[in-house]
């Protein structure tokens, strides 16, 4: 599968099946058939040597809020 995905500002506290606690950026997306979805990022990861870490970080900065759509759907309970 083919997906794009946009970061937001937003930062959340996920869990996972053992109660391990992470924070993770909201990510919005969608595959190349058109279904949207969100993605819990935890880590990211520049490629080594690319030289790019910096443009990288200016840009996930510059990441605005979640659609209203998206806002529904996290439980706030969790938002750091």
């Amino acid at each position: 599968m083919k997906a794009t995905i946009e970061s937001t500002d937003c930062i959340v506290e996920i869990s996972d099946p053992s109660g391990r606690r992470a924070s993770a950026r909201v990510w919005e997306g969608v595959t190349e058939g058109g279904v949207k979805f969100t993605a819990y990022i935890t880590q990211t990861q520049v490629r080594a040597g690319a030289g790019r870490e910096a443009e990288f970080n200016r840009d996930l900065i510059r990441s605005g809020r979640p659609s209203v759509e998206t806002a529904k759907a996290i439980d706030h309970r969790y938002v750091v």
